[in-house]
C-alpha cells in the first residue's frame, strides 16, 4: 500500500485533486505515525462509515497491513456484530472544501498500533452524515475533483 503523510495531499486515485483529496491513515513500515488514544465513539463510527464505503473506484485485490511480520493482518474488525472489511475499500469523508481519504485498514491501526488519526479528521468521522445518504452523497460530489469522476458519472 502507498504511504502518505497525514494531512498531506493524496494523489493515489488522481493526481488531478487540487488539493482536494487529503490523505489520513494511510501507514507503513519505517515511517512514523501519531500516536494516542481517540474515543470508542470515533473508532466506533468508522467502523459504522467501513462497513459499506461509497468509493469512486474498485480496486482489484486487497491492501495487507505492513506491520506484520508474517502474516498479512486482519481482514475484518466486527464491532457489535456488525462486520467491516479491512484492506479492501478506502473511506472518503467530506470536510468543508476538502475530502479525507482513508484505507479501511485504519481500524486495525487505531486497535493494534495505538495510531491517533488528526483531531480535524475524527472531527470530520463525527460530522459526516450516513453513508451513502443523499447528504453524504452531495456533500462528496460539491467537495470532490471533478477528476475523482471521470467515467463513473453513473456510479455516484
Amino acid at each position: 500500500m502507498a504511504h502518505y503523510v497525514d494531512l498531506s495531499p493524496c494523489d493515489y486515485f488522481t493526481s488531478d485533486h487540487g488539493g482536494k483529496l487529503i490523505a489520513v491513515g494511510w501507514l507503513s513500515r519505517g515511517h512514523a505515525y501519531s500516536k494516542g488514544d481517540i474515543s470508542a465513539e470515533v473508532f466506533a463510527r468508522l467502523h459504522q462509515l467501513l462497513v459499506n464505503p461509497w468509493q469512486p473506484c474498485v480496486a482489484m485485490g486487497a491492501h495487507a497491513c505492513d506491520f506484520h511480520r508474517f502474516t498479512d493482518g486482519p481482514c475484518q474488525i466486527t464491532l457489535d456484530n456488525v462486520t467491516a472489511q479491512l484492506g479492501v475499500s478506502n473511506l472518503f469523508v467530506p470536510s468543508g472544501d476538502r475530502l479525507f481519504v482513508a484505507p479501511s485498514l485504519i481500524l486495525h491501526y487505531i486497535d493494534a498500533y495505538e495510531y491517533s488519526p488528526p483531531p480535524e479528521f475524527c472531527d470530520a468521522v463525527m460530522a459526516c452524515p450516513e453513508m451513502r445518504s443523499m447528504d453524504y452523497l452531495k456533500l462528496v460530489r460539491k467537495t470532490a475533483p471533478a477528476a475523482l469522476f471521470s467515467g463513473n458519472q453513473t456510479q455516484m
